[in-house]
């Protein structure tokens, strides 16, 4: 028989510990097809001729045993004339229209967790000034239109010949948990009408920090009460709110990828949500009401 055991914390430890999901492939060390696995690059085939924008460098990683190599390109197609790619990193989808120079990004990766700010390493090695730029983003599907949670860039000029530490911080614009993540690293100014060919670009050793931004505007329910019904798979939440909440909650794992999710409309009411289906282990479930955040608890099943 499985039994529940509820320890409450303060969301600063949660949002720190809870919600750590990391980058995928952060360490740029495993590829596949010419690209670090689970990024998209601004490597092409046009009209014959290969643009290979983005290489494996394993010269001289700042961690591990490889980084990724952003390099501007620059061919002459026949009949069609002098095209110039430039590198770029990303994990979304990169539409790239190479002769009108334009390019557009979507899309992203599946991501719950709530960071304060990414993190890593560069060297930049520009060509005729140019610059580079670095950015990330959150965002969340709400009715067929992808509302940002949050965005932040920042825009790089100079040589940078050594690794050197970055540090971008998010500007959050809405308070709750995002389904995407997207970051993206471009080496070079397209628009400034300059040759920048060989400008280099190498990136390596990403990741989370996950802080103190998940403390803001939130505190512990005083007319919500979380407990589990005693030798049965379920949870009970019992509320006296003064007026009817309708309340969105999400169980997520430890990874902080969420496993079930709940709608209830409550005032002083009790309700039951079945966790029947979960394996044993650590969970944390997060109870909202719109963009307002009520609860916040650690969950253990234990079998």
């Amino acid at each position: 028989m499985k039994k529940i055991l509820f320890l409450t914390y303060l969301l600063f430890f949660l949002f720190q510990e809870i919600f750590a999901q990391q980058i995928p492939n952060g360490s740029m060390e495993t590829w596949s097809g010419g690209e670090p696995d689970s990024w998209n690059t601004t490597n092409m085939n046009i009209i014959g001729l290969d643009f290979t924008t983005v290489t494996k460098d394993l010269s001289s990683p700042q961690q591990g045993t490889a980084s990724a190599k952003l390099t501007v390109v620059t061919k002459t197609i026949p009949f069609v004339g002098t095209v110039t790619m430039q590198g770029a990193l990303t994990l979304g989808v990169l539409t790239i229209d190479p002769f009108l120079q334009t390019a557009t990004l979507s899309g992203g990766y599946p991501f719950t967790g709530m960071p304060q700010k990414l993190t890593g390493y560069f060297k930049y090695q520009p060509v005729n000034n140019d610059t580079c730029v670095l950015g990330w983003g959150l965002t969340k599907w709400h009715n067929g239109v992808q509302d940002t949670i949050g965005y932040s860039a920042i825009d790089t000029m100079g040589t940078f010949n050594t690794w050197t530490h970055f540090e971008i911080p998010l500007e959050y614009q809405l308070w709750e948990s995002p389904d995407t993540m997207n970051i993206l690293f471009l080496n070079s100014n397209p628009l400034d009408g300059l040759d920048h060919t060989g400008t280099k670009m190498w990136i390596d050793n990403l990741s989370f920090v996950y802080g103190t931004v998940g403390i803001e505007g939130v505190t512990f329910a005083k007319d919500l009460s979380l407990y589990a019904e005693r030798d049965a798979k379920q949870l009970v939440l019992s509320s006296t709110f003064a007026k009817q909440e309708t309340l969105d909650i999400s169980l997520f794992s430890m990874a902080g990828l969420e496993v079930s999710r709940w709608k209830r409309s409550m005032k002083l009411s009790t309700e039951h949500l079945d966790i029947n289906n979960l394996p044993p282990g650590t969970y944390v479930i997060r109870i909202s009401s719109g963009n307002r955040l009520i609860d916040t608890r650690k969950i253990t099943i234990l079998q």
